[in-house]
């Protein structure tokens, strides 16, 4: 089914769109298989879980009538467990499971799956992580490494990884601990992109979001080399994958940018920023050419930076009114950004337009202007 081949391939978000389309392929009445794949995806998305879990027991009750094998029964029950968002249900099933098609069965990874999240869910996740790190060998020795749930499985101890590294690094004497929490992330989530990648293509939604996900990782964890290394990589995907100028690609290069003058690269910043934003209308905002503008800056490029910050003055300016509140603490902003990048010159520049908005100003704000004055004064002084 074509629904099934897009939710496998596609991104959360993705997912969440093909919410609608889902219940709608149940209402046709396909058969007992289809309905059973539909549902289950179905019961993935919170919105949608009660209309996924009237589903699935119905198609329950049909499997326990008809004698159909004990393992799609089981299959069933995990899901609507998982639907319900019901703990105890999904132990229970899991229990069950283990006995009847053994540890190393598709629907025990699915149950130890599911039990995980509930876990999750609940803050526990150290039993959460346990319970993953056991059942991952048994899924791959099992269904094998590229099978679904193994997938599934891999992802999930990644995302538990990826909140312990974040925890311990905040934690006095963590740094040991979220460094093995790091490279544990690391490891499932390359080889859930290697598995990934053979299912789909190097170039699925699914992949790329997964690119993205550990180079966040790296990025708030303040590895920045190996985040640029994945950031480059996605964008590389999103420019054959959707075209240069597509959101999805510019989304792509303003992160790569930004995560460029985090790890003081601006002069790589710049032209992942420029090509873009110098082809956009006249008055036209975007919230990135501030972005540009500190690039310029950090490359020592006073000038250019002092064109992109007009053009952002002249939109606020006839949004908001030259003197508006908004348009004189954006002038604040940019004199202290080149106070700051130590061109004192152009600094002067907005001071000045500072202390003429407060001053045209009804009523005055007094203590504003003079505070205002005050750095025009050291500016002059520093030029």
């Amino acid at each position: 089914m074509d629904l099934i081949a897009a939710w496998e391939a596609g991104t959360g978000e993705e997912r969440e769109r093909l919410g609608p389309a889902l219940e709608t392929a149940l209402a046709a009445e396909p058969t007992l298989a289809e309905r059973y794949a539909l549902a289950e995806r179905l019961a993935e998305l919170d919105a949608h879980r009660t209309a996924a879990a009237e589903h699935l027991a119905a198609i329950l009750d049909e499997q326990t009538r008809g004698g159909a094998p004990e393992a799609d029964v089981l299959e069933t029950r995990v899901a609507l467990a998982h639907a319900w968002r019901d703990p105890a249900a999904a132990e229970a099933v899991l229990a069950h499971a283990v006995r009847a098609a053994g540890p190393r069965h598709a629907v025990t990874a699915h149950a130890r799956l599911r039990l995980a999240q509930a876990h999750e869910r609940g803050g526990d996740f150290p039993a959460a992580r346990h319970l993953l790190r056991r059942a991952i060998p048994d899924a791959v020795r099992g269904p094998g490494p590229d099978h679904r749930r193994t997938v599934g499985l891999r992802l999930a101890l990644a995302e538990v990884y990826e909140r312990d590294t974040i925890r311990y690094a905040s934690l006095h004497r963590g740094a040991l601990r979220s460094y093995r929490s790091l490279l544990g992330a690391q490891r499932q989530y390359h080889r859930a992109i290697e598995s990934l990648e053979r299912l789909f293509g190097p170039g699925a939604p699914l992949v790329l979001a997964t690119l993205e996900r550990l180079a966040d990782l790296y990025e708030r964890t303040g590895t920045l080399g190996a985040a640029i290394a994945q950031y480059e990589a996605s964008l590389q995907w999103h420019e054959m994958r959707h075209g240069h100028d597509a959101p999805e690609t510019r989304a792509a290069r303003d992160t790569l940018a930004r995560v460029y003058l985090r790890g003081r690269h601006p002069e790589r910043a710049v032209p992942l920023f420029e090509p873009h934003h110098h082809d956009r209308p006249e008055g036209d905002p975007d919230e990135a050419l501030d972005d540009l503008a500190e690039a310029h800056l950090a490359a020592g490029d006073e000038a250019a930076a002092q064109e992109v910050y007009e053009r952002l003055l002249h939109y606020l300016a006839e949004r908001d009114g030259p003197d508006a509140p908004e348009t004189v603490r954006y002038l604040a902003e940019v004199a202290e950004a080149f106070d700051e990048a130590g061109a004192p010159s152009y600094a002067v520049t907005w001071h000045e337009r500072v202390v003429a908005a407060l001053s045209r100003a009804e009523p005055r704000d007094e203590e504003a202007l003079t505070l205002a004055r005050l750095h025009l004064a050291a500016a002059r002084d520093s030029a």
